[in-house]
């Protein structure tokens, strides 16, 4: 019996090992240089571009129409950073954080509106 238990708890560290590894090899986390460059936010039933934003190579530099953007996301963004599954906008205070998803090409997020916004990579 006592041999038993011990192989089932064996193999049960064994499956969450390999689970951590496999999980976390998933979420490779872009580097900030990777995603720099000129972006366009806009509602997606609308697909034009409505603000042009510029995310600099050191995480948290962003510039554009910042203010366009505050119209859209309810917040006006003063940084950005990577996280492992998203793109973050991060409101001017540093508490209001608004995490676009990846979705293909693109990232996105709903408003609680219902309203999906795109944050796409301009084509350089």
């Amino acid at each position: 019996m006592k041999a038993n238990l011990r192989t089932i708890a064996l193999g049960a560290v064994t499956l969450m090992a390999m689970t951590e590894v496999g999980m976390a090899s998933s979420l490779l986390l872009p580097n900030p240089a990777q995603l720099a460059g000129d972006w366009t936010l806009y509602p997606d039933a609308q697909q034009t571009p409505v603000c042009n934003l510029h995310l600099g190579a050191s995480e948290g530099e962003i510039e554009g129409d910042l203010d366009c953007a505050r119209d859209l996301l309810g917040l006006r963004p003063g940084s950005w950073l990577v996280t492992p599954d998203t793109l973050a906008l991060v409101g001017g205070d540093g508490s209001s954080v608004v995490h676009f998803s990846r979705d293909g090409g693109h990232y996105a997020w709903t408003r609680p509106d219902g309203t999906q916004l795109v944050l796409q990579r301009q084509a350089k």
